[in-house]
């Protein structure tokens, strides 16, 4: 990884804080400071452990490090250069934690974040209880860096199939209620469209399920249920309301825009891995079908004879 890049500006070049920050960037799960060490002196037995307490404390503080507390009595440290936001479960027992990200949590603390006119910089939430292995007894099989990357690409593709079905069904009512031929014509393509990468995506999960015979039973990190079935579930409600061909149209485009908007910025924000490639993939979907539907409904209001005063202010595409 080059890691010129992170680096404060104004701050010297140093080739002993390149070598502790792609170590640490190598590692998954968190870290403390005597772990960092030990890592970095077994690969160069010359960097001091000073060095690497200041490097860390630099990577907290340019924001490529999280100081995490699980109550051990001492800090540990995780990456967020390029690793998405998400919260923490953590077991007063064993001090075990657990992690998941969730977009409705993050949805409800931007929306008070902007209510009260705040910028937030970074989120930390820490939930304290009981693991399942310390209340049971029950042993849960340990999840490496590898698994971590299945599960991952599992809920992504979870999320996507939940999508994907939605908009299925989006779209073969609004190709019922349409009565424009050339619009039903658009819904049923895309209806068709949405079936067959319902297949696809149905057949890459099974796949990625063959790998590992424990992985749909693992714990789930991404809970994105809100955002994967209420975007065109609610464009589907505003349908059965009773709307014109041109208003089925607005409501498709502004659920092809949310649904791009959501998968596009937490692609982005995903490590490069498959479940990053899923999100943008889907996004790239997402965008082309909004763009098909703008020109169609440009299309009916030219058919139609319509120009901008004739409907007031005709929302922005």
């Amino acid at each position: 990884m080059d890691v010129s890049g992170l680096r404060p500006v104004g701050g010297k070049r140093s080739s002993k804080r390149d070598r502790i920050l792609n170590i640490f960037l190598r590692q998954k799960g968190h870290l403390s400071a005597d772990d960092l060490c030990d890592l970095v002196r077994s690969e160069d037995a010359g960097i001091g452990r000073a060095t690497v307490y200041r490097t860390l404390q630099w990577m907290v503080n340019a924001g490529i490090a999280r100081k995490v507390d699980f109550g051990e009595g001492r800090s540990r440290f995780e990456p967020s250069y390029r690793h998405p936001r998400h919260f923490h479960f953590v077991c007063n027992e064993c001090h075990r934690s657990s992690e998941f990200l969730s977009s409705d949590v993050e949805a409800l603390i931007e929306e008070i974040a902007a209510a009260r006119n705040f910028v937030p910089e970074q989120t930390i939430i820490q939930v304290y209880g009981a693991c399942e292995e310390c209340r049971t007894g029950a042993k849960i099989p340990p999840i490496d860096g590898e698994t971590t990357e299945r599960v991952f690409a599992r809920d992504a593709l979870r999320i996507a199939v939940a999508t994907e079905r939605s908009g299925l069904d989006f779209y073969t009512r609004a190709a019922t209620l349409t009565s424009d031929p050339r619009g039903r014509d658009v819904f049923r393509r895309l209806a068709a469209e949405e079936k067959e990468h319902l297949g696809t995506l149905e057949k890459r999960y099974q796949e990625l399920i063959a790998t590992d015979p424990l992985l749909e039973s693992r714990p789930t990190f991404l809970f994105f249920k809100g955002a994967a079935n209420g975007i065109f579930a609610e464009g589907a409600e505003k349908l059965s309301a009773g709307v014109d061909d041109l208003q089925a149209l607005l409501i498709g485009i502004k659920c092809e825009r949310d649904s791009h908007k959501f998968f596009k910025k937490y692609g982005d924000r995903f490590e490069d891995s498959e479940g990053k490639q899923v999100f943008l993939e889907f996004a790239d979907e997402e965008r082309a079908h909004r763009d098909l539907l703008i020109d169609e409904y440009r299309a009916l209001r030219q058919r139609l004879g319509l120009r901008r005063s004739d409907e007031g202010v005709t929302p922005a595409l």
